[in-house]
């Protein structure tokens, strides 16, 4: 049966910035005891490096430590120096949800946290081992870190969990869908603010800096990749431009050409994920080819959404447009968001494409990257793109599954966007 489809019903608002509270709070830590019967854990170690920083969620703060929780006591943060700016004015407007901090060398403090719990020859699960964030599938964690941690405690059963701490992260409560909600807002706002900024003679670095700006004026925030971004006429790459890194001058837009931005979105730590495509000009006939296989594309993965659908056969039908058209991709066309990262397949059959003919090589697919059963709560980049003859098309936003149906967050990026030129 399909789901009602329900517009985002949260409004940029300079007034409106929602918070988690301490019943979510006692939510999340009861959910993680749960989680440690259920794995035969006696103690759970939480290292927050890398993107997704998972020790925020049990601690609500972005402190990239590393968490000690066990059964009965609060989540421990292992800090390297003293967090002084929960104490002055600033700090003092927002409300923590624990108190319990040491600082100094963590891997010394572990240890002996540890031995003083009687946890020095427990069965203990880690996160940060491994990891569904992009790039980091080989863990957050320091080698010299994790050597010093299996030498100073010979003695416990390390356990990697990471995947399924994860992956229960993801399923969002009401109060973590309204800080989504918010973020995709700030998303929307970010492309307004892209699509002002879009008009011949302008660099390609304009709109992409009105798009970050239009997010952190309103109160939300970025993470690495921050945006992603591509203009001109003849492109098939995507990722960051050259200019972020190499230099030299950001291309001037011209009439006819297209300029396409992945926006990350942050609200509270909340990501959510926004794909804007403008063309100048009215698009000539592949353009609007390429969109209509997103579009049936993107229209299949909202009608198929459900509770109890997997995420491998949410990807099959979203792919299907794609390999009928002869037209291949180079992201995923759905992945999940805010939290851990299940992607669809990427860079389906490349060699459909007569512009990458002149390639030394061509690009190595990369299938579905994970599965697992869709609930109440998930959170998708719903992100169709499609290319051919050095052109390339990629539209959608952030849709979320709740009680009330299938949840569109996002309006602006859902179809190619035309302006004058």
């Amino acid at each position: 049966m399909t789901l009602t489809i329900v517009p985002n019903s949260v409004a940029v608002d300079s007034d409106y910035f929602p918070t988690l509270s301490l019943a979510e709070r006692d939510r999340r830590w009861a959910n993680v005891r749960a989680f440690l019967g259920e794995n035969g854990l006696d103690a759970l170690v939480v290292f927050g490096q890398g993107r997704n920083a998972n020790d925020s969620y049990l601690t609500n703060e972005d402190a990239h430590a590393t968490v000690v929780f066990t059964p009965t006591d609060e989540p421990l943060s292992l800090l390297g120096d003293v967090p002084i700016n929960r104490y002055d004015g600033a700090g003092a407007r927002y409300e923590r949800w624990t108190d319990s901090w040491l600082h100094g060398n963590p891997v010394a403090n572990l240890t002996a946290v540890l031995q003083e719990r009687g946890l020095a020859s427990a069965t203990i699960g880690v996160v940060g081992l491994t990891s569904r964030a992009v790039g980091q599938w080989n863990g957050v964690i320091p080698f010299r870190t994790w050597s010093a941690v299996l030498t100073a405690l010979p003695s416990v059963v390390w356990v990697d969990v990471s995947d399924a701490f994860e992956t229960l992260t993801q399923f969002k409560s009401e109060e973590e869908q309204e800080m989504i909600r918010k973020a995709a807002a700030l998303g929307e706002a970010a492309c307004a603010a892209y699509v002002d900024a879009v008009r011949v003679g302008v660099r390609e670095s304009v709109p992409t800096a009105a798009a970050v700006n239009a997010i952190i004026a309103g109160g939300g925030w970025i993470r690495a990749p921050f945006i992603l971004e591509r203009a001109g006429s003849h492109r098939f790459g995507w990722g960051q431009p050259e200019w972020f890194g190499m230099g030299g001058a950001p291309y001037t837009l011209q009439n006819g050409d297209s300029i396409a931005s992945e926006i990350f979105a942050y609200y509270g730590g909340f990501e959510s994920q926004q794909q804007i495509d403008v063309v100048l000009g009215e698009p000539d006939r592949l353009l609007r080819e390429l969109e209509e296989v997103c579009l049936e594309s993107y229209h299949a993965g909202l009608e198929a959404l459900r509770p109890g659908l997997r995420f491998a056969e949410l990807a099959a039908i979203m792919d299907e447009p794609l390999k009928r058209s002869k037209t291949w991709n180079t992201g995923p066309m759905v992945q999940t968001v805010s939290g851990v990262l299940y992607n669809s397949a990427t860079r389906i059959d490349p060699s459909v494409d007569p512009a990458l003919a002149h390639l030394p090589k061509l690009p190595s697919g990369v299938g579905l990257d994970g599965d697992f059963e869709i609930g109440e709560g998930v959170a998708f980049a719903i992100e169709p793109n499609a290319l051919r003859d050095g052109k390339r098309v990629c539209i959608g936003g952030t849709v979320m599954l709740t009680s009330r149906g299938v949840e569109e967050l996002n309006t602006i990026p859902n179809r190619l966007v035309v302006v004058d030129a």
